[in-house]
């Protein structure tokens, strides 16, 4: 926990080992299939010797899916294991924060030297690529509604535009936090994750989650805790290996 949580020693507890997932969720209705970020490309941008569990190609024809008819993508913030795929969606609108696209496109401006240990440039080329063909949405400050059911809200923190995903279903509601919380020890305790660009607003951004959660009774879901496995079903048949059912009945 100590690599993970920013001056854990204050906290008083003993260390231990704890398990990060590397998440993408999707999210369907009758008329379209939408996809909350776009998975890790570990051969890419392999920075703690990760193995993958299984490749987002693998995992979405698991799920009958098919990268070209994915209708959204929204990009909870630019880091490589949250967009590193992003290239298989080239039919999808891509929803980001304003506030994330300013930061990055700031970075690499005219004589800008890039340089970011989250980030990889040939993802922001692909965010760039969805700008010239019209697919790109940039949202601003407040909840947007960006498919009924779907809102997302910047909270910032982690990154300048951190998003997280309020997802109304048919039999209940799910708080994605992506990495606004990347565990439930955040969620629970207000700890901050070690990674952030603005620790106040990391701060602001739990409370955030946590207003949400009680004006709606959504479950919250943190962005890579393996411990959600364990709150949540596993998907029936094959896709069970590596995907989770969400549920209003997990905890």
């Amino acid at each position: 926990m100590s690599d993970a949580f920013l001056n854990f020693a204050s906290y008083g507890r003993p260390d231990e080992k704890i398990l990060m997932d590397y998440n993408f969720w999707v999210i369907r209705n009758d008329d379209e299939v939408v996809l909350l970020d776009t998975g890790y490309d570990v051969a890419g941008c392999n920075w703690l010797d990760e193995s993958p569990t299984a490749s987002p190609l693998e995992s979405l024809a698991a799920l009958d899916i098919d990268p070209l008819g994915v209708s959204t993508v929204i990009a909870s913030h630019f880091h490589y294991d949250h967009i590193g795929f992003l290239r298989l969606f080239g039919n999808a609108r891509v929803i980001a924060a304003q506030a994330e696209y300013d930061h990055w496109t700031v970075l690499r401006g005219p004589g800008a030297r890039f340089e970011d240990h989250f980030v990889a440039s040939p993802d922001l080329d692909e965010i760039y690529r969805a700008e010239s063909e019209g697919r790109l949405v940039l949202v601003p400050e407040g909840p947007t509604e960006v498919v009924p059911g779907v809102t997302v809200y910047p909270v910032g923190g982690h990154t300048p535009g951190q998003l997280i995903t309020l997802v109304r279903g048919r039999t209940g509601s799910a708080i994605l936090t992506s990495d606004a919380a990347h565990l439930y020890e955040q969620i629970h305790y207000g700890w901050p994750f070690f990674a952030h660009s603005d620790l106040d607003q990391v701060k602001i951004a739990y409370r955030v989650i946590d207003d949400l959660a009680a004006q709606t009774g959504a479950v919250v879901v943190p962005g890579h805790d393996s411990r959600v496995r364990e709150h949540f079903p596993p998907y029936p048949g094959q896709a069970g290996a590596f995907a989770t059912m969400l549920t209003p009945h997990g905890s």
